[in-house]
């Protein structure tokens, strides 16, 4: 098989060594996220575009938020494309590591127990949710932020402490939360006008983009499965790989 990687870290290393025994023509493994501009691969000057110079009938490539002119021009090869944005099961398996990765920052940063601190969480999908019933586990009291009505009256309903506000809604209520964990791609800027953390409150980003762009004191931590995880995130990445291969998407 010939098999090409570009970009860099661990995670990337791993899932190509575990791909290598792949019965495949040609697999070109792309990081995660793929690209920041969709023109360049992440972390390097490499066009998007390059990687298709050797790709043809019996290329897969594979990469993690694919732009859809790369897909387009892909498929007019003769590639199978694999957007790990797609695969149900990586995002799952993904989500997890993520919400393992927050705990386990949390943690070892902070100087009091969960049961004895107040968390908020921004966005309920599949970060949040995990993330949520590891805390509650642990006694910690915790407060959800969602755009979904629906997700909010199920949380009330199971005496979990949650409020709906809409997507367009720059208002949140943010008193009495100690640590504040963002899961959801969203602009937050409105809620902080002046460009400052409450005194006391912590903000935990977990999602990409610039969410909280001028807002000092984040802690950024949208990596958390290549910075912790490393070899679970490489092997999350070739199991799906190997799902396409074996679901008859690739040969």
């Amino acid at each position: 098989m010939n098999l090409e990687t570009y970009g860099t870290g661990e995670r990337l290393a791993v899932a190509a060594r575990l791909c290598s025994r792949l019965t495949l023509q040609h697999l070109v493994l792309l990081p995660v996220p793929t690209t920041k501009d969709d023109i360049y691969i992440t972390k390097t000057d490499i066009p998007l575009s390059a990687t298709l110079c050797n790709a043809g009938a019996g290329s897969v490539l594979t990469g993690y938020g694919l732009p859809d002119k790369y897909k387009k021009d892909a498929k007019e090869l003769g590639c199978t494309v694999l957007d790990l944005c797609d695969d149900e099961v990586y995002q799952a398996e993904n989500a997890t590591l993520t919400a393992n990765g927050a705990l386990g920052y949390i943690l070892t940063t902070t100087e009091t127990a969960p049961s004895d601190t107040v968390f908020g969480i921004i966005g309920y999908g599949r970060i949040g949710s995990r993330l949520a019933g590891m805390l509650l586990f642990l006694g910690a009291r915790v407060k959800i932020f969602t755009s979904k009505l629906g997700v909010a009256r199920s949380l009330g309903e199971c005496g979990v402490d949650s409020v709906c506000v809409p997507r367009a809604c720059g208002s949140y209520d943010f008193s009495g939360i100690e640590i504040l964990i963002n899961t959801a791609p969203k602009d937050m800027r409105g809620a902080f006008p002046d460009g400052k953390i409450s005194d006391g409150m912590r903000i935990i980003e977990l999602a990409s983009g610039k969410n909280f762009e001028g807002v000092a004191g984040v802690e950024y931590l949208p990596s958390l499965p290549e910075k912790m995880y490393p070899q679970s995130a490489g092997a999350t990445y070739a199991r799906a790989v190997e799902r396409l291969v074996r679901g008859g998407g690739a040969v």
